[in-house]
């Protein structure tokens, strides 16, 4: 018995563990310069965001989605980390087919695989750091 307890622990502990596969991207683990650029190129169509000049409606205004978190209400010391594993997992997690409630196109959506690895860790720096901050410093 209690050897089928212990190996329902460990099977549910490595399954744990796949969740969340991305990892956290600390601010050393990417190029906010870098990110700047590969988020015009990927992101830039469909989002809005100041510093890199963006006007896009499709996905979310980010400087409005991360303006309340970068605000001296709620603004701690983790709050630029919690803000790349956000932009990070929804890289590496993005819904294609969201229910946007437009009858008219439904299927509008973050592609998948839009970005990978190093590049997705860039993006998620510079997002973390310049969102709400149109004068965060990356050129």
């Amino acid at each position: 018995m209690r050897l089928a307890i212990a190996a329902v622990l460990v099977a549910t502990a490595l399954a744990a563990a796949g969740c969340g596969a991305v990892g956290i991207v600390t601010a050393s683990d990417g190029n906010a310069v870098q990110g700047k650029v590969l988020f015009k190129e990927n992101c830039g169509g469909c989002h809005t965001l100041a510093n890199a000049g963006t006007t896009g409606t499709t996905g979310p205004d980010l400087d409005a989605a991360f303006a309340a978190a970068k605000g001296p209400l709620f603004r701690g010391p983790d709050t630029l980390q919690t803000i790349r594993d956000i932009v990070r997992g929804q890289i590496a997690y993005a819904d294609s087919n969201p229910d946007t409630g437009t009858p008219s196109d439904p299927t509008i959506g973050m592609p998948a695989n839009i970005l990978r690895g190093q590049q997705a860790r860039d993006v998620a720096v510079y997002v973390a750091e310049c969102a709400a901050n149109p004068h965060c410093g990356v050129k």
